[in-house]
């Protein structure tokens, strides 16, 4: 499929130019819908730092409890380092719990991709240290591994400790909103159409996540096998053929979803002002609640012993 994929960029370079500049962006109009869904994302499931702070309390309410059992059992148990899953996020991404929110405008396509290379060129982050472990003799590493999964803290320690409640609701509720809009016979026959749109470029997904996966096939000859990291240079031709191949497929995705994109956020534009009245004071608590969720990850990092 990696191949296939790399054989249709010329033809999409050369091809989607014309048909993106003949379709434009979406209108001011649609552009104002689409900001308010990605201000809905923000304000529901939190901005960056909200995210770091709900990651770091779940962190340290996992840990803190192995470390606990470990010493009990005279166990000497250093917990590796925290790593923030949105280090590398510019900011919060779209919502994108359906295709056909997903943004199709040059900008957003020429900044993401589908977000593979991007994946793939972030920094690693070193492995972390654990001296109990480390210095362990192999039969003592096992019994260190087997009683690590002893003191192991059941999720409902640790799932969701820093997610308000309210997040999880609004979202639902939003969720349910959009998948109105999407499942109406109108959107559902403009989605219908991708598959078919793709396979004219050359392409065979029928579905952004399929893509995806072809996109991820054609950087696999570059990968690593151990670690599944990159293992050529960014500017190395092999890397820079498959870039250009991700990016001419997210172009052709948007072409291709751009019919049920635009009658979805037309059709979600008065449901979405519906929607921010109906829960202007659940959103006004919300923020408050993330602000909590913030002063509480402050205070825990600064009871942090390893």
């Amino acid at each position: 499929m990696g191949v296939g994929l790399l054989a249709a960029v010329a033809a999409l370079a050369g091809g989607c130019a014309a048909k993106t500049a003949d379709a434009g962006t979406a209108g001011p109009q649609l552009g104002g819908v689409q900001q308010t869904l990605d201000r809905l994302a923000v304000q529901i499931g939190g901005d960056l730092d909200d995210r770091r702070a709900s990651q770091f309390l779940t962190y340290v309410a996992y840990q803190r409890p192995i470390r606990a059992c470990m010493a009990d059992a005279g166990l000497d148990y250093t917990p590796p380092r925290f790593v923030d899953p949105y280090e590398h996020w510019p900011a919060v991404r779209p919502l994108s719990m359906y295709d056909e929110i997903v943004p199709v405008d040059t900008a957003h396509v020429t900044a993401n991709g589908l977000y593979v290379a991007a994946d793939l060129t972030r920094t690693a982050t070193p492995d972390s240290e654990n001296p109990g472990h480390d210095r362990s003799n192999k039969a003592g590493k096992a019994a260190y591994g087997a009683h690590v999964t002893k003191c192991q803290p059941s999720a409902k320690q640790y799932e969701n400790v820093g997610t308000p409640a309210l997040s999880a609701k609004l979202f639902a509720d939003l969720d349910t909103l959009v998948g109105s809009v999407v499942g109406t016979s109108e959107v559902r026959a403009q989605s219908a159409g991708y598959a078919t749109c793709m396979g004219n470029r050359g392409i065979n997904a029928a579905s952004r996540q399929e893509l995806a996966g072809v996109v991820r096939n054609s950087y696999a000859a570059l990968l690593d096998t151990d670690s599944g990291r990159l293992a050529v240079a960014t500017t190395s031709p092999q890397f820079v053929t498959a870039k250009a191949g991700e990016q001419a497929a997210a172009q052709a995705d948007a072409d291709c979803r751009r019919p049920a994109y635009e009658l979805t956020l037309t059709l979600l534009e008065p449901r979405l002002a519906a929607f921010e009245a109906d829960h202007a004071n659940e959103l006004t608590q919300l923020a408050a609640d993330w602000a909590g969720v913030r002063t509480r990850a402050a205070q825990a990092g600064k009871t942090i012993d390893w």
